[in-house]
């Protein structure tokens, strides 16, 4: 397929490991180059709390894996020879979008991750603190009403026809579990605190309020596609308003799909350390799909052996 088909998308977080991530940001001479722009633009050290971190999600994670999906791709785009004619990022994916579409620059960027995650943290301290986002799978959209029956809730994501995320109560936990694995399904990551939810209006008035005013958002250089509602964004207010947005508004990951199919999108470089997108059915049956992953992109590669006769 010709150059003009290619999209990047960036990933969510799945499961951080602080440790492997600071791995990466130091090996990885394109990683290391971002890290001493974050590390300056922060004032202060990113690999020192990366090393002794106990959490799993916190403001040094999220950087850290904003830098080695910006790094990841660069590489991928370089090695594969790709023109990316969109790009766009799923959940969390999307800050990383910004930055590869030239809406922000990196250093504001790693300053409006700081802040949104200090704020995150300061918020559920006092508020939500009993709800949760709970990913699942195999389980088909029809089957949901039957299984959320009677429980409050709110659909958070749909990234395929059987891949979902709900945000509920943690007391009512338990029982969703139950109730998708009795129809077939699996419960996968709970996520803590819960994201992409209209209860969370409050979160985005007070991000909206103390950061996102003191960012200025730049026309992307190529389109963001929202994987919200699969609209191509174009304009910085826009591009601010996907990342504020993304508080309250579900992933709705089949829109993204469609859109990149529509601009003619052949190829898809999944850029970044991924736990969902290179399994979902909707995205490996409508592209070639191309990983920049961390298990393997860093590593050296071999020099290729000679055939017998040849070295000989």
């Amino acid at each position: 397929m010709g150059n003009s088909t290619d999209a990047v998308l960036f990933p969510g977080m799945g499961p951080a490991r602080a440790a492997e991530l600071g791995r990466f940001l130091v090996i990885d001479p394109l990683a290391r180059r971002l890290l001493g722009v974050a590390e300056h633009a922060l004032g202060r050290s990113l690999l020192d709390p990366l090393a002794r971190a106990d959490e799993e999600y916190n403001e040094h994670t999220q950087i850290a894996f904003v830098l080695a999906s910006l790094a990841l791709a660069e590489r991928a785009e370089r090695e594969h020879g790709l023109v990316p004619v969109a790009v766009g990022g799923a959940s969390f994916g999307e800050r990383a979008a910004v930055v590869r579409a030239g809406a922000l620059p990196v250093p504001d960027l790693v300053r409006l991750v700081d802040a949104v995650a200090r704020r995150e943290r300061e918020y559920f301290e006092t508020s939500h603190q009993d709800l949760v986002s709970q990913f699942i799978v195999r389980t088909p959209e029809p089957a949901l009403g039957e299984i959320l029956d009677g429980i409050g809730h709110e659909l958070s994501g749909r990234f395929d026809d059987e891949v979902h995320l709900v945000t509920l109560r943690e007391s009512e936990l338990d029982e969703f579990v139950r109730r998708v694995r009795a129809a077939g399904g699996y419960a996968l990551t709970t996520m803590r605190p819960a994201a992409h939810a209209r209860m969370l209006g409050g979160l985005r008035d007070r991000l909206a309020e103390e950061v996102f005013g003191g960012f200025g958002f730049a026309d992307p250089v190529l389109p963001i596609v929202s994987d919200q509602d699969g609209e191509p964004i174009r304009t910085g207010d826009e591009a601010a308003s996907l990342l504020l947005e993304s508080t309250v508004n579900a992933v709705r990951l089949p829109g993204l799909v469609h859109r990149f199919a529509g601009l003619g999108v052949g190829r898809v470089l999944v850029a970044g350390p991924d736990h969902l997108l290179h399994r979902l059915p909707g995205l490996t049956s409508a592209f070639t799909l191309l990983r920049a992953d961390l298990k393997d992109t860093w590593k050296p590669k071999p020099r290729p052996r000679l055939p017998e006769a040849v070295a000989a």
